[in-house]
This record gives structure tokens, sequence and C-alpha cells, in this order.
């Protein structure tokens, strides 16, 4: 009995570790079996976000996580149309003010920021892993990790800046440093010195930090604009002791600068020297930047004379004009104030020779044979028919401008250079524009005809299209001719945005400029040597049309009281067309040009009278005080009663 006991005893002993490892053996595939369905069912998930944003994504407050770059495009857009359109709130010393983003010239917006939604698309679609169990890791982790992330934008900072001082003109008062105040005596020059001013100065660096990173996140909060109080960058005692080299300056006037070669000088007097002249910052003389200039220009009007390009003109197909290229010359002006400066401050020598700088066209042509200029590459076309008379001579003034440049092999040509300046004397008239509650005139108002018409001519000829932008509104000079649909059209303006293209041909390109007045048309075609190459491109598709708002009214000190100046409204859009260039070995470049046009509602200004506004906020007070003085006397009136 005792053995048999012995025996279970040891069957029991057997039986334990056998079943416990059967547990841990089921238990292991059943994990096993739930790791494989949930990496299973994690990849079907993150399958799922293909072609779309990962999850937990956001700008802002904006959550993108789920929609594929269209839907994307579209919700982000919205939101920057509203911020460009609609502009921001500053506030200075408590005063709230609407800061304007956008110049409205006649027929477009011209903006202070761009938004390169593009790019930005392509950052949020790169949250993405590179291989399918790498992408659904990245998955994954955006469910535990939210990613807020911005939109890449940039601000033109001076265009800015100069519209927040029109808003406050009156606020910042720059600091006044100590000057110098010569006067001429019986004994000679005797150089006093005038006590300078603190002032209060906005601190632009804070102020343009907290305007990208809100503009990056989509953020219209109001933004506060800090000033600081600045004192005299140089003291009475730091002039007082850069008197004496003053003196020894003017004493030593006048300075003779000279041009040997050519049998010119110029003479610096002391009653000249006398206005510019200004005590420094690091402890030496110093020169005003404006009043040298402007004295300077005596010298570099003589003196300089721009690199002329070659240039030819054609008719029915025929040259009929050639101006051979020639080497410029210009004032090596850096130098020559640095050498002046170094005059003022040791009068031992005084005499300059002035330093020349050659300047070589871009385009030298010593051969019209050599040209390879033997056939039409392609043809711009587009209408102006309706500008008022000023755009037209502006124009009129471009194709002066332009037509006859010859474009090197592989040179990236620029407009803006080419029609630089934008200036009356270089033959451009005003147009009225609106800058927030204010019209000004401005030069150089329908150039981006000239730039819409320069697109087509390049894509026709099959040319690189080196920088592109369309403008922001919807304008019926800029549809297209084929079925007056936007978005072939490009836009120009000092200094950005630029159009550019490039000649990646192996000869020169004439740019031949044609304004067909009885029509009201512009013709550009572009001529040189074909390789074969045939450019084109498809009419532009409008994916959808985006209504506009109600009509803002806007105050104005610069239009008589009740009087209105409005700009018609412009309906948005999103339109799109392909480029392509078929080569003679059967290669097909294509490229597709997305545009979006910002909605714009309808803008009037409404002239006010401030003087009447001040009374009425008087009126309004006095009211308020005769309430509050009415219902005191209430109360006490009350309270004898009682």
């Amino acid at each position: 009995m005792t053995d048999n006991l012995h025996k279970d005893h040891n069957l029991l002993s057997a039986d334990k570790p056998r079943g416990f490892w059967k547990a841990l053996t089921f238990l292991g595939i059943s994990l096993g079996m739930m790791l494989v369905l949930f990496v299973a069912g994690a990849y079907v998930w993150a399958q799922e976000y293909e072609g779309r944003i990962p999850p937990n994504v956001y700008i802002g407050e904006l959550a993108l996580g789920g929609l594929d770059p269209e839907q994307a495009q579209v919700l982000l857009q919205e939101k920057i149309d509203e911020i460009v359109t609609g502009g921001l709130v500053v506030r200075v010393d408590g005063e709230e003010k609407p800061l304007s983003l956008v110049t409205l010239v006649s027929t477009d917006l011209i903006e202070d920021v761009a938004f390169y939604l593009d790019d930005t698309i392509e950052n949020l679609m790169a949250f993405h892993g590179t291989t399918p169990h790498g992408d659904t890791l990245r998955m994954l982790e955006r469910l535990f990790e939210p990613v807020h992330t911005g939109v890449l934008v940039s601000a033109q900072e001076d265009l800015v800046k100069a519209r927040v001082l029109e808003l406050f003109p009156e606020t910042e008062s720059l600091s006044v440093s100590a000057s110098f105040q010569p006067a001429l005596t019986s004994e000679g020059w005797l150089v006093n010195v005038k006590t300078g001013e603190a002032g209060r100065e906005f601190q632009w660096e804070p102020f343009f930090e907290t305007l990208s990173g809100q503009l990056t996140l989509l953020d219209t909060s109001t933004i506060e604009i800090g000033l600081l109080d600045q004192e005299p960058r140089v003291s009475v005692a730091s002039a007082k002791s850069q008197s004496e080299a003053a003196t020894a300056a003017l004493a030593a006037a006048p300075y003779k600068i000279a041009l040997t070669d050519e049998g010119l000088t110029w003479e610096l007097t002391a009653e000249q020297l006398s206005e510019m002249l200004l005590p420094g910052e690091d402890g030496q003389l110093a020169l005003d930047e404006e009043l040298l200039t402007t004295w300077t220009e005596t010298i570099t009007t003589s003196v300089d004379s721009p690199a002329q390009d070659a240039r030819l003109e054609l008719t029915d197909g025929r040259v009929t004009d050639f101006v051979e290229s020639e080497n410029g010359q210009s004032v090596a002006i850096n130098l020559l104030t640095e050498e002046l400066l170094t005059l003022v401050r040791s009068p031992e020598e005084k005499t300059i020779e002035l330093t020349i700088v050659t300047e070589e066209p871009s385009v030298t042509v010593a051969d019209i044979n050599d040209l390879g200029i033997t056939e039409i590459l392609g043809t711009g076309t587009s209408s102006y028919r309706g500008s008022p008379w000023n755009r037209q001579q502006n124009i009129q003034n471009g194709v002066d401008l332009l037509n006859g440049i010859l474009i090197a092999p592989e040179e990236t040509f620029s407009l803006v250079e080419s029609l630089s300046p934008f200036t009356f004397e270089n033959g451009y008239l005003p147009e009225l524009v609106i800058k927030g509650d204010k019209i000004e005139p401005e030069i150089g108002g329908g150039l981006c005809q000239i730039g819409t018409t320069t697109f087509r001519a390049t894509m026709n000829a099959g040319l690189s299209v080196a920088e592109r932008r369309n403008h922001s509104l919807v304008v019926s000079y800029y549809n297209d001719p084929s079925n007056g649909l936007p978005g072939t059209d490009a836009t120009i303006y000092e200094p950005a945005p630029d159009y550019k293209f490039t000649n990646n041909t192996d000869s020169y390109v004439l740019f031949q400029a044609e304004n067909l007045t009885e029509t009201q048309e512009l013709r550009f075609t572009f001529w040189g040597t074909s390789d074969g190459r045939q450019g084109s491109y498809t009419a532009p598709v409008v994916h959808r049309w985006i209504p506009v708002g109600e009509t803002q009214y806007i105050e104005t000190e610069d239009l008589e009281p009740g009087e209105e100046e409005c700009q018609e409204a412009h309906i948005g859009a999103d339109t799109s067309f392909t480029y392509s260039v078929a080569h003679p070995d059967g290669e097909l470049e294509e490229t597709t040009f997305d545009s979006h046009y910002r909605p714009l509602a309808k803008i009037c200004l409404v002239g006010i009278d401030p003087d009447a506004e001040e009374e009425n906020e008087e009126s309004v007070e006095g009211s308020s005080e005769e309430e509050a003085s009415g219902a005191e006397e209430e109360e006490a009136e009350e309270s004898s009663d009682e």
C-alpha cells in the first residue's frame, strides 16, 4: 500500500510540469495570434491613410489628419485667403488698428506675405514612413504623439514696416544724436555741439518674430508692437570729443575729386561739407548718407553710362535695325565714399582720383550672322481692351523696353530687371492704388499684362519657365484667349514677384514685343534657331469657383465726407493647365501649373470728416457724463425720500 501511494505521488509529480508547459504553450500561441492580429489590423488601419495626411496632425487649431492633399489644400487655402484679404490687428500703446497685408492695384492684389502651400502639403505627407512597415509604425506613433506643424510663409518686412508706420505716424519718435553746428567766423570755422534727443522706437525684431509665428499657425490674434526708449546714439560728450577733428576737416576744405583721363574735376567745399559732417557713433567723423548721395550724384550723372546690349528689330520677319553692344562704365561709389571719409578724418591729401568700373553688356554680338536667329520659336498674346489711359501708356513703355532684347544661350531672363527702374524718368505713369484706408498714386501699373504675355510666349516656344506666380485675383485682362478662363497668367511687381525664363537652347533668342493698338492686344514673339522641340499648353480648367463675401466699407480721410470709391468684387477660383514640350527624340516634358485666385469682396472707401468724428465722440462722452450725473441726483433724491 505504501508503494502504491508512492507511485501515485510520482505520477502526480510527473503530470504537474506537463500541464504547466501545456498551459504556457497555449498562452504563447494565444499571445502570438493576438500579436499577429494586432500587427495585421494595424497594417490594415495604416493603409487607410495611404494618400492622406497621417492622424493627429495639426496646423494651429486646424486638424488635418485623414484629409487627402486636395482637401487639406482647400481647408488651408480658405484660412489663408481670410488672413491675406482681411489682414491682422496690431496694438500699440493700447490703440488697435487693422494692418492690411495687400495693396489693391486696379487689377490685382499685391501681397506683402507669401504662403508656400504646395511645399507645406508635401511636408505634411512626409510624416508617412518610406516603407509599409515603417509607415505603420509612424501611424501608431501619431496616435500617442500628435504633430503640431505650420505653413511655410515669408513676409516682405520693409513693406509691412511701412504699413505700420502709416497706421501710427506719430507714435514712433526716433532718437536724435548730438550733432555739429559749424559756423564760419572771422577767425575761421567754429564747431559747436547741439544736444541730441531721446526717442521711442518700435521693437521690430520681436514684432516680426511674432508675425511670422502667427502666420505660420494661421493665427489671427492681435499682435502687440512694443516701444523701446532709445537714448541718442551719439552723446554730447562724444560729439565734443570729435569737434576738433571737425574743425580741422572744414579748415582743410575744399577737397578735389578728379577723373584725370577725361579732364574732369569736382570740389567738395567747406560749406557743403559743413552740412553733411556728423559726429560718428564709433568716435570718428561721419558723413550724412543722404546728403552725401545727393552730392555724389553730380559726379555719377556726368560719368556713369550703362552697358548697351546688342538689340535687333524685326519687321515682317526681316531685320530692320541692329544696335551693336557697347561697354558701360560707372563710378566705384562705395570706394569713393570710403576714400572721402578717410580724407575728411585725416586731411593730409586733398585730392581723390576717381576709380571707374567697366560694365560689360550681358549680350555681345560680333557678327550678326552668327546669332542663329532664323525662325519663330513661339508667340504669346493677351488683350488689354478697356484699360485706362495711364495703364495703356505703361504697357507701351514696357513693350518699348523689351523689344529687340537678345537672350544668350543658358541665360535666365528677368522681367523685373529688364523693365526697371519703375520710375517716371524711365517712362512710367502712376495709377491709383488702395493701401488699407489710403488711396495713393503708384508708378508702373499694368505691367502684369507684360508678364502674362511673356509667360505664354515662353510656353509656345518650349523654353524653360524659371519663376512664375499667378495673379491673386481673377481679372478679365489675363484670361486665356482659348476659352476665356483664368489660369495662364503671370504677375510681376518690384521687387517681387518676378517672372523669369531660361533660354535652354543652343542659340540666341530675340524678344520681339509688339503692341497692336488698334485691337488693344499684345503679341510677343521669340525668334531663334529651332532644335525641333514643340511647346504648347492646354486650355486652363477651373476646378471650382469661390464665391465672394459681403461688401466691405472702409472709412478714409482721403475722400470728401460721404464720397465713395469702390473696387469691384472678384470671384475666386482654383484652376490648372498642363505645359508640354515635345522633343524631336520623342521625350515629352509635362508640367502642371496650379493657380489659386483669392475671392475678394467689393471694397468701398467711404470719406469721413475727422472733425465731425471727434465732435461726435465728445458729444457721446458729454451725454454719458450727463446721464451719470442725472442718475446720481435721482439716487440722492430717493435716499432723501427714504
